[in-house]
């Protein structure tokens, strides 16, 4: 089917300045009998469909009337605004500008004005797909509150959001709060052990006659007392006296040099412990030098 041209001078509408009379409602709903009807009903007639066809070109929606029966998700008017509404419930003489509640109508279309244009929309939001690179990152971390991967937290910051277990914690085995450092460890598997682990502690090589101590770890100094008598003395204090100490001694002998001798510790505190060697054959009582090595707790 070819496409219908609008025609023109639908402006123009019939008999608007000639001799009308409205026949009357019963007359329309009967229609034409066996009569010569008046010119002036059908100037009316002309004249009304005319005005109809003008109105619905001018407006494209109708507007709003009292008499229609508008027809649920159907009927469609204009507002004494040019607002546009959709009828949701069938009726009559329901003034859409009235009906705040929206039970016989809702606006049919938004306005231009409630929507945002690609530029504004671009300027507002971030897109999906460029995976939060439109962000200002440094501002954007700020304000959620978190770190970027340079950022690493100092010595004193760890210390104050972490907690070491005390050795009695260790052993109880049951905070489930503070950390188990490898010493901890230790005393922890040393409490529930039927034998226990020792690990090196300290070792040192005096030389008692010139007094030169070369040592590592927890010694902090070894001192004669006596003769062929030492004590030494912990940089920090042991866990516990389950500690062990395994040396040897080359005792300077007269007629002799240098031989071994006896080594033995005694007297073990959680602050050091007492070295004794022999000198029966010593004519200077001092051991030219003297070697241990601590394990345990």
């Amino acid at each position: 089917m070819a496409q219908f041209l609008k025609p023109s001078n639908l402006n123009n509408v019939w008999a608007s300045g000639g001799d009308r009379i409205y026949p009357g409602d019963t007359k329309y709903a009967t229609g034409w009998q066996v009569e010569i009807p008046p010119r002036q009903y059908f100037n009316e007639i002309d004249y009304k469909q005319d005005q109809m066809l003008a109105h619905l070109n001018q407006h494209g929606i109708p507007i709003w009337d009292s008499e229609t029966e508008y027809q649920e998700d159907q009927s469609y008017v204009q507002g004494s605004t040019g607002t546009v509404y959709r009828c949701v419930l069938t009726h009559t003489n329901q003034n859409p500008d009235l009906d705040v509640s929206n039970t016989y109508w809702i606006i049919a279309f938004a306005s231009a004005g409630d929507f945002y244009t690609a530029t504004e929309s671009d300027a507002r939001y971030a897109q999906l797909s460029n995976n939060g690179s439109d962000y200002n990152v440094a501002t954007f971390r700020t304000n959620i509150d978190v770190y970027s991967k340079a950022e690493t937290y100092t010595k004193p910051e760890v210390d104050g959001k972490t907690t070491v277990a005390s050795s009695s914690q260790a052993r109880d085995l049951t905070s489930n709060t503070t950390l188990i450092t490898p010493q901890r460890l230790r005393d922890a598997v040393n409490a529930t052990s039927a034998l226990p682990i020792f690990a090196p502690r300290a070792w040192a090589l005096f030389n008692g006659l010139n007094g030169n101590l070369r040592a590592s770890g927890n010694i902090a100094s070894i001192t004669r007392t006596a003769s062929g008598v030492y004590t030494v003395t912990f940089t920090s204090p042991m866990a516990s006296i389950n500690y062990a100490v395994i040396g040897s001694v080359n005792q300077l002998s007269t007629g002799v040099g240098l031989e071994a001798d006896t080594f033995t510790a005694f007297n073990r505190t959680t602050g050091g412990f007492t070295v004794t060697t022999f000198t029966g054959n010593s004519t200077i009582g001092d051991c030219a030098e003297i070697s241990f090595l601590v394990m345990g707790d």
